[in-house]
């Protein structure tokens, strides 16, 4: 009911003390209107003086035995029952002395009900008002046979008045009551949002999401829909990660196996922790993107071999560049015959093929440092373009479709190396498969994340399922002329650019998607 609710007792303790001192004064002030002469007192109809005297005085004993044990210790519902009884026939009593409801005492009765209604329940209150309506009513009723008082109907509506003021101040109470919880629930829900929000601070990288012991999601930062790719809103945990939740809820000890949500999505650790101390509380839940620890772990062990890489080149291109020297002296001699040109031509191609590998390694080798500036896309892709064309002799078709006022923020020396490479593999293969050099080049904003992205698609044969998740691999090529670290530095120089670099293509081409930071990283 919405009666059972009780104040807490410091408050009751209070309350029962200022009360106490109210009555204690009022017993003086009627004690000492007792003592008054006779005549004063005169005004008061059917008064008893001597029995009025002798009733003040007890009530001020009984107020000080109050006052003395609502100080000594706390009281329950049932002593503070007590109290407001003895207090309602105390003062019935000298309200009867006095000369009944007429006198206008009775109305003091009214602070007596109002404090049972404050403290005690809905039954007890009502209790404390039936006591001090029966004790008007009576009153009234015994001058009545006795006196000759006729005073009943002003009595009755006095009791109206009690039960009145009991069920109004029990009605205001219990929406007190009702705001307080509610405040308490809020001020919980607060205290949990901020410790929320600096996990969240301190791993913003990390997808975090906020479920119920049940799965229930009630928060989902973007990181973790980017990478479980979560693009429409869901109030549910998906299947995959609900069995892994349901194990961790089993087997908290027990990490739970790796998650891929899709092809084009990276593959995550989910790591579970409680957010309350206490039983089937709220959980969080951090997503971690594996495939960072495993470049982490690649890093370091390239980061070795990348040092003897680097100096082995450095030394291979003094003689090669003698070898190239040479080449082309010996291309001036006039006496070659086409056998010799033919041989010469091989020497050529595979001391540049030589150069070029020495330069990936040098690139392999080095940390890209970017300086990061905004760019409009439409015209960073022209200038790739121009730059591309100058330095090849065989045609080709590039078409660029996207919105101009597209932009990003990134480092376009180091994105045009990616664009180029890029754009020449898909040139090759989609000659090896059409025979035509022909690639198209998409750009915009996705309209769920307003990130920003660029789709570069050939017309070639694609990439079969099980070489997809090796591409990005260094010196892991399909191509036997290929080094197999053009993509890898690609990807390397995108993440540098706060980019993602991943292939979505199908058996009608392959296409590999640069996805830009999002706008609110850019500023």
């Amino acid at each position: 009911m919405i009666f059972s609710p009780q104040y807490p007792s410091y408050r009751r303790q209070q309350i029962l003390f200022y009360y106490g001192i109210y009555r204690l004064m009022l017993a003086s002030a009627l004690s000492v209107l007792a003592l008054m002469p006779l005549e004063t007192m005169m005004a008061l109809p059917r008064l008893s003086a001597d029995s009025f005297l002798y009733a003040a005085l007890a009530y001020v004993i009984i107020c000080i035995i109050g006052l003395v044990v609502t100080v000594s210790g706390q009281m329950g519902s049932i002593p503070t029952v007590v109290l407001l009884l003895t207090d309602i026939l105390m003062q019935s009593l000298i309200l009867h002395y006095l000369g009944g409801v007429e006198t206008g005492f009775g109305n003091l009765m009214i602070v007596s009900v109002a404090i049972g209604s404050l403290l005690l329940r809905f039954q007890h209150s009502m209790l404390v008002a039936a006591m001090a309506a029966s004790g008007a009513v009576y009153t009234e009723m015994f001058s009545v046979n006795t006196l000759g008082g006729d005073n009943l109907l002003q009595a009755a509506l006095l009791g109206v008045a009690f039960f009145a003021v009991t069920l109004l101040l029990q009605y205001l109470i219990s929406r007190v009551r009702s705001t307080e919880q509610l405040a308490r629930a809020q001020a919980d829900t607060i205290l949990d949002l901020r410790h929320l929000n600096e996990l969240i601070v301190q791993r913003m990288r990390t997808g975090i999401i906020v479920t119920t012991w049940e799965g229930s999601i009630r928060l989902m930062n973007h990181a973790a829909r980017e990478q479980l790719g979560l693009e429409q809103p869901t109030f549910w945990l998906p299947r995959d990660m609900q069995k892994r939740m349901d194990t961790w809820q089993q087997e908290p000890g027990k990490r739970t196996e790796p998650l891929q949500m899709g092809k084009d999505r990276p593959l995550v650790q989910l790591n579970f922790a409680p957010l309350q101390d206490s039983p089937k509380c709220d959980l969080i839940i951090f997503v971690e993107d594996t495939v960072r620890v495993q470049q982490q772990a690649q890093h370091l062990k390239l980061a070795s071999l990348g040092r003897l890489t680097a100096s082995i080149a450095h030394e291979i291109r003094n003689p090669l560049g003698a070898i190239s020297h040479a080449a082309q002296l010996l291309a001036e001699n006039p006496a070659l015959d086409e056998a010799d040109q033919r041989l010469l031509s091989i020497v050529r191609n595979h001391s540049n093929r030589i150069n070029t590998i020495i330069n990936d390694i040098m690139d392999m080798s080095r940390q890209p440092t970017v300086q990061l500036e905004p760019v409009i896309l439409r015209d960073f892709l022209d200038t790739c373009i121009a730059e591309y064309r100058q330095g090849q002799a065989k045609p080709n078709d590039i078409q660029v479709r996207g919105d101009p006022a597209s932009w990003v923020r990134i480092d376009p020396k180091r994105m045009m190396q990616v664009v180029i490479n890029l754009v020449d593999n898909g040139l090759r293969y989609s000659e090896l498969r059409t025979g035509a050099r022909k690639v198209t080049i998409r750009f915009g904003t996705l309209a769920d994340t307003g990130q920003s992205y660029m789709d570069i698609r050939d017309y070639g044969p694609g990439i079969d399922k099980d070489q997809i998740n090796h591409l990005f691999e260094p010196f892991y090529t399909t191509d036997a002329s290929g080094s197999g670290l053009g993509l890898y530095i690609a990807k390397e120089l995108s993440e540098a650019n706060r980019a993602r670099l991943f292939y979505t293509g199908d058996s009608n081409g392959g296409c590999f998607r640069i996805l830009f930071a999002h706008t609110a990283l850019q500023e």
